[in-house]
């Protein structure tokens, strides 16, 4: 055996995501803690399997992530060496000198099954299949060339082998999910259902292409890409009306998404004091999805895992006061966005524009047009 890979989501590795360390106080992990040869979570499967090996004088094996989660490799990482931790110092010690657990990036538009998807998908295959899902055709995968016992010839289908994932992941995350982002929240706000439906609008597509090129490629590191030409294909992929990839959504879990899609470039933007506008107008704009309502009065469906806390916050702040009162949302916004006063400014004004004339109104604006 050479190689585990894992595709658990990020709720099998018991990570506490506060502190980015195992989850001790997970059922799962306390079990296996107490029964470590008969474990159930993924960290103590691993673990146990590595211990045996060692045991048994076998090789040990590379551990490779394959979710779609930001530094997937330290993320399973820090998992097992905290399981490892707790039974055995020294084996811990020894895992984390012979084991590899290389990052991966991937990127491929799934939109969430839905009845008429899988209508179709049967209408096509002549079966019922519960769990067919439909994707673009687009796909691609970027792997750390880190493996302690060999691997494949991967690159041979296309697989990109690198030195380094994070560039590739800051890259998509920043260009690909962050637009994304932008547009499922001042989309949905506006009325629009699906991403394709954005795309076929004029300001919204310009806006698309202006965030990744002016606003979010100038904080990235990565070297020997065309990120004009990147961004290109990515308005060409969220213009596809066969996805059918709906604003509500990627709009979900946006406590989770915001500060790897829009934060962290705009930390980078106020140490350079160059312009964010659009950023802020895309962050200002979860402000007002997450208060409940769109443009058009309608209720809006907010799920999120911060969603009482900030049912909370909107419940006892006028929209005067919104802005300051998401911004103490720590867990998402740091203890330095907050009490930077530019980035707060910029929060409030984008907020002020959505709130007083509508969140497309308010992108005509930003992007004066």
């Amino acid at each position: 055996m050479a190689i585990v890979s894992l595709t658990i989501t990020e709720k099998g590795y018991c990570i506490d995501p506060a502190i980015g360390a195992l989850d001790t106080s997970n059922p799962r992990i306390i079990h296996d803690l107490q029964n470590p040869e008969e474990p159930h979570s993924a960290p103590g499967i691993l673990v146990e399997a590595l211990k045996r090996r060692r045991e048994r004088g076998l090789t040990p094996f590379t551990v490779l992530s394959c979710d779609n989660i930001p530094d997937n490799g330290h993320v399973v990482k820090n998992a097992v060496l905290g399981m490892a931790e707790k039974r055995s110092p020294e084996l811990a010690g020894w895992i984390k000198e012979h084991v590899s657990f290389p990052g991966t990036m991937v990127d491929r538009i799934v939109p969430a099954a839905t009845n008429e998807s899988l209508a179709e998908i049967s209408q096509h295959l002549g079966v019922n299949d519960p769990c067919a899902i439909s994707c673009e055709p687009f796909i691609q995968w970027v792997v750390e060339d880190n493996f302690v016992a060999g691997r494949p010839a991967w690159e041979v289908a296309g697989v990109q082998m690198v030195n380094d994932v994070l560039p590739w992941e800051e890259m998509k995350l920043r260009m690909l999910n962050g637009s994304h982002s932008f547009l499922a929240y001042l989309g949905y706000l506006s009325g629009f259902a699906h991403i394709s439906d954005c795309m076929q609008d004029r300001a919204f597509r310009h806006a698309a292409r202006t965030l990744m090129l002016d606003e979010q490629a100038p904080t990235l590191r990565i070297k020997d890409v065309d990120l004009t030409q990147y961004a290109d294909k990515l308005i060409a992929r969220f213009a596809n009306p066969a996805l059918k990839h709906k604003t509500w959504q990627i709009a979900m879990d946006g406590s989770q998404k915001l500060p790897q899609r829009m934060l962290a470039g705009i930390r980078i933007h106020l140490g350079r004091e160059t312009d964010w506008s659009l950023l802020a107008l895309g962050v200002a704009g979860w402000m007002r999805y997450v208060s409940g309502v769109d443009d058009a009065g309608n209720a809006i469906d907010v799920r999120d895992p911060l969603s009482d806390k900030i049912r909370e916050l909107v419940a006892v702040s006028s929209s005067e006061q919104r802005v300051t009162a998401l911004l103490s949302l720590r867990e998402i916004f740091g203890d330095d966005l907050p009490d930077n006063p530019h980035f707060v400014q910029a929060i409030e004004q984008a907020w002020q524009q959505i709130a007083q004339f509508g969140a497309h109104q308010a992108l005509l604006n930003t992007l004066k047009i």
